[in-house]
Formats: C-alpha cells, sequence, structure tokens
C-alpha cells in the first residue's frame, strides 16, 4: 500500500516542479538552482522513505541517467545547464529506466517543435544554405540575427511534455490511491 503513495506523492512533487519550471523558462529563460535542487532531494526522500535503499539507489540512477543523456546537447550549445539539471532531478523520481523515455520524448518534442517553427517562418532554405556552407568550409556559420533558428528555446516545455507522456504511459497520472484514502478520511471527519 505505501508504494501506491509514493507514485501519488512522486507524481504531484513532480508535476509541481514541472510546472514552475515550464513557467521560469518561459519567463526568464532559466530554470532556477532551487527549484532543480530541493526538486532532486524531494526525490531522493521520498524514494528512500518509501522504499529504502532500494529507492534511494534508483532514484540516484534515475538523477545519473538524466543528467549523462542531456548533458552531451549542453556541452554542445543546444540547451542551458538548468534543463540537465532539471532532467536529473526528474531521473529521482522517474528511475533510470522511465527518465530515458522521458528525455527521448522531450527531444522528440523539442524537435518537432524546431522543425514547426521553421517551416512556419519559411526558413528551411536560409537553414539548408547555411548548414551546406557549414559543411564545405568544415566551420560553423552563425545564423541571422533575425532567424528562427537564433531564438532561446524553452526546453522545460518539452521535458514537461516528455514526462508527463511517460507518467500517462505509466498511470501514474490517476492519483487513485492519494484520491481514495483523502476520500476515506473526509468521510471518517465528516461522521465524526
Amino acid at each position: 500500500m505505501i508504494a501506491y503513495y509514493t507514485y501519488d506523492l512522486s507524481s504531484l512533487l513532480l508535476l509541481t516542479a514541472l510546472v514552475i519550471a515550464v513557467i521560469s523558462d518561459l519567463r526568464r529563460h532559466r530554470i532556477p538552482n532551487w527549484l532543480t535542487f530541493w526538486t532532486l532531494l524531494g526525490g531522493l526522500m521520498l524514494q528512500f522513505a518509501f522504499i529504502g535503499y532500494d529507492g534511494l539507489l534508483s532514484g540516484l540512477a534515475g538523477a545519473g541517467m538524466g543528467l549523462v543523456l542531456l548533458i552531451p546537447f549542453y556541452l554542445l550549445g543546444g540547451m542551458g545547464a538548468g534543463d540537465v539539471k532539471m532532467m536529473a532531478a526528474v531521473g529521482t523520481l522517474l528511475g533510470y529506466q522511465s527518465v530515458m523515455l522521458a528525455a527521448a520524448f522531450s527531444i522528440c518534442l523539442a524537435g518537432a517543435y524546431a522543425i514547426f517553427l521553421v517551416t512556419y517562418k519559411g526558413e528551411w532554405t536560409q537553414l539548408l544554405q547555411r548548414y551546406s556552407v557549414s559543411l564545405k568550409t568544415k566551420s560553423y556559420v552563425a545564423p541571422d540575427a533575425n532567424s528562427v533558428t537564433n531564438r532561446r528555446f524553452p526546453f522545460a516545455l518539452a521535458i514537461a511534455g516528455g514526462t508527463v507522456a511517460v507518467l500517462m504511459m505509466e498511470s501514474q497520472l490517476e492519483f487513485y490511491h492519494l484520491s481514495t484514502e483523502l476520500t476515506y478520511r473526509w468521510q471518517l471527519w465528516g461522521a465524526g
């Protein structure tokens, strides 16, 4: 029974952290360190409190996997450090297998959004010419200042989308156990 509450509480913590991260990333193009730190710590504490040392190890493995999966994109300049830290924090709550799916879905969502933007703005020709020159000269050619490819992308939005997709696949968004317990407590309190 306790393991069920872990899913409910970890999903609540995760969704709350993702909403804050998305709002912050949309407004300031940053995910605050305090958010990633407390989400990571809260995830590890929940894992340990409900599952013990195996849960703690699962949370640490998830954090490590989230970090390893996105760090190459950070090193190549494709995303900020806050995005990488947020995926590590997500990993503490999902575990290493589920965070792999969440990262893959997040990258796919970000890629689909990028393709949509380039198509919508009609910049495919510019993009292909730029990369053609880059390949021929073996040097990076920066996009124009007004190009859609030169804009910052709030990757927290993609992380949230990928993570919610995984939670839906794993049926962790029902909150059945928590809502059943709260209803039961409410009935006891009302009857007393």
